[in-house]
């Protein structure tokens, strides 16, 4: 059954997988099955972790149906054009029993015959893809009026933000798309469909109330404090502390691509925490300012300058093209410094979406 993106130019792969049997474990261990592409993440091991760990279904949501949930994962990597994500949902789709015609009605239209509540979520999904933070107030006033609450709100804006970091994870090195895409139509995958309908469902789960083992000091701590109580919040401790701490970029450098997305998406609220973060670093409002208007400044080391501009790219983008752009820094960068690029520019946008809604609007 063919992809609704199949159609989307997607580059050759710009890393070699590096299989780490420990990451390998981990990876299976959450979700029953093997998970392949983190091998291609391996050297940034936060950023092959974040990859299982920020996924919603394994017992980060209490609240938000999940099958609302997964359907909000296919619309989000179907509007960012990551046929490695869209694949990957389609085929889970299908694995957990949904037919193929019932799959191809979703991909020709998501928002119809759905229940009001569903198609309201599908909105708000598409509105901050498209978009972006300007609108988040309106889409929260969208979703009070369906009916949902404030903690099914936040689970929302989390499967989102989670689903945008993923979407560019995997996009960004163009991480080989077509098995994927062609599992539904083999033979063993159809012959082993009960099987692996029943590992996905036993793996899944519903999150249980978690608290904070301490808190958190560094960048984003606040949005962290809003998931108090949510198995979200310690994962979210979890991703971002690791980010920061891990060596390949300084802190400096990825306070600047932040920054950069941040202003890029008109998210007022993350941009204030991050201009704090970045005059303790020692870079002053003017250079910052300097910085965002025009990507460079006197001030800026040569990797800053060639990471600020590429930022900039990541927020909206046509895959095959950002795929290249990609590319070109293979050159400039060590291997962990191309994937932490790949893994923080993800992140920053995830949160930034995030942010605006969970700080700013809710």
């Amino acid at each position: 059954m063919a992809s609704a993106l199949e159609h989307v130019a997607w580059e050759t792969c710009l890393v070699d997988p590096q299989p780490d049997r420990a990451l390998d474990a981990y990876a299976r261990r959450k979700t029953g099955i093997p998970v392949p592409s983190i091998r291609y993440f391996t050297p940034v091991p936060w950023l092959a972790r974040a990859l299982i760990d920020l996924h919603p279904e394994y017992g980060l949501l209490m609240h938000l149906d999940q099958n609302i949930a997964d359907l909000l994962t296919l619309i989000v990597s179907r509007e960012n054009s990551c046929r490695f994500c869209y694949a990957a949902q389609r085929a889970l789709l299908w694995g957990q029993g949904m037919s193929e015609a019932h799959v191809q009605r979703l991909e020709q239209e998501l928002s119809a015959g759905l229940a009001p509540r569903t198609a309201a979520a599908i909105a708000f999904g598409r509105t901050q893809s498209r978009v972006g933070p300007s609108a988040a107030r309106d889409a929260c006033e969208a979703l009070r009026r369906a009916g949902f609450a404030e903690e099914e709100m936040k689970e929302i804006a989390f499967t989102v933000a989670a689903t945008d970091f993923l979407n560019r994870a995997h996009t960004i090195p163009a991480i080989p798309a077509r098995p994927l895409e062609r599992m539904p139509d083999q033979f063993l995958p159809r012959l082993l469909r009960p099987v692996i309908n029943w590992i996905i469902e036993r793996h899944r789960s519903r999150g249980q109330s978690t608290p904070l083992e301490r808190a958190s000091s560094h960048p984003y701590a606040r949005l962290i404090e809003r998931y108090a109580g949510s198995p979200i919040a310690p994962a979210l401790e979890q991703t971002i502390g690791e980010m920061w701490a891990s060596p390949h970029l300084t802190r400096r450098c990825k306070l600047l691509i932040f920054a950069v997305i941040a202003r890029g998406l008109g998210c007022e609220v993350c941009a204030l925490e991050i201009t704090k973060a970045l005059e303790a670093e020692g870079l002053n409002e003017p250079t910052l300012a300097r910085v965002l208007t025009h990507l460079d400044a006197p001030e800026l080391d040569e990797i800053e300058r060639l990471l600020v501009r590429f930022a900039r790219e990541t927020i909206w983008f046509d895959p095959a093209a950002l795929q290249r752009r990609a590319r070109s820094l293979r050159d400039r960068l060590s291997v962990p410094q191309l994937i932490e690029v790949i893994g923080v520019t993800s992140l920053a946008n995830g949160l930034c979406r995030m942010g605006a809604m969970v700080m700013g609007h809710s």
